[in-house]
């Protein structure tokens, strides 16, 4: 799906996959242009290691963050925000698409 921003006109992706193996999803927005992450949620994935020495379990939802020498890929279990492992992929991409605030196109 493609996604372009209202203020900035800069174009986004967003894509989603399924696993073969039971319940197993990602979600994320990138940038077009570059294919540079902006946020990805991933559900019954592999364990994340942080950069500060924290790791999140197979549940959680990446942020990206630029720093000048590099991009820090963050990751937060979801015990705070509005996903949930046992939600179906339908119900995770309607809450993705809401915490992402992606909007449709007005007419």
């Amino acid at each position: 799906m493609s996604v372009s921003g209202q203020f900035s006109n800069i174009a986004y992706k967003m894509h989603v996959y399924r696993g073969n193996i039971g319940y197993k999803y990602s979600v994320h927005l990138r940038f077009t242009d570059n294919n540079v992450h902006l946020i990805r949620l991933c559900i019954n994935g592999s364990r994340h290691h942080n950069e500060d020495g924290t790791i999140v379990g197979k549940n959680h939802l990446h942020i990206y963050k630029y720093h000048d020498s590099h991009i820090e890929d963050y990751a937060y279990d979801l015990n705070h925000l509005p996903f949930d492992n046992s939600d179906e992929l339908d119900a995770a991409v309607e809450k993705f698409i809401n915490y992402a605030n992606i909007k449709g196109k007005e007419e």
